[in-house]
């Protein structure tokens, strides 16, 4: 007799889980053999009852030290060439990594939803933004800022280097020498609560 499988019960690679007809099998997590499914890796049973789905979650996924597309990731401006900006990023979807090697390139046209005339009037060097991954390309990766959570979370003033404070929609201040700079700016600039882990 089959045992019943239940949420976050551990199975093996190999492990039957059921049939066809029972559950929808998850592609990246389970394979089928004459209409039996069986996990593809060792990890937790996750069973989605209304959907009739199942899939096995590993924590390599939330622990992993690779970049995909789609990954959110937290970095500092470089450099600004005449088309796009470049930058080293440490946190990948909230989790940092030291001795990071991980470079990115944001696009003049991947800036914003609206047309960016100078990439300086959204960005400048030591500038730290969240941006999402959108290509991968060798040994870099192309990135976006455009969308609202997207873009500059925190910046200092190019003249005195203070932290700068927001005074409208992408546009900031210094507070010690009342210069006033433009920006891509994330939503939550000023207001960061990133929860990162190591």
């Amino acid at each position: 007799m089959k045992k019943i499988l239940k949420n976050n019960d551990i199975v093996l690679t190999g492990e039957y889980l059921g049939v066809v007809e029972e559950y929808l099998p998850d592609k990246n997590s389970t394979f089928i053999k004459d209409g039996a499914i069986f996990a593809t890796k060792t990890g937790l049973v996750n069973l989605d009852i209304e959907k009739r789905k199942i899939e096995i979650k590993t924590h390599q996924e939330e622990d992993r030290k690779t970049v995909k597309v789609g990954d959110t990731v937290i970095g500092s401006i470089l450099f600004i060439r005449k088309y796009s900006v470049g930058l080293n990023f440490y946190t990948i979807n909230k989790k940092v990594h030291f001795n990071s090697y991980f470079f990115g390139n944001v696009h003049v046209s991947q800036i914003s939803n609206k047309y960016v005339e100078q990439i300086e009037d959204a960005f400048q060097v030591t500038d730290i933004i969240r941006a999402k991954v959108v290509e991968e390309k060798e040994n870099e990766y192309d990135l976006t800022t455009s969308g609202k959570n997207l873009g500059v979370i925190h910046a200092d003033c190019s003249i005195c280097g203070t932290a700068l404070e927001k005074i409208a929609f992408n546009k900031l201040r210094c507070s010690t020498c009342g210069n006033i700079e433009s920006r891509k700016l994330a939503h939550d600039y000023g207001e960061i609560n990133e929860h990162l882990r190591y």
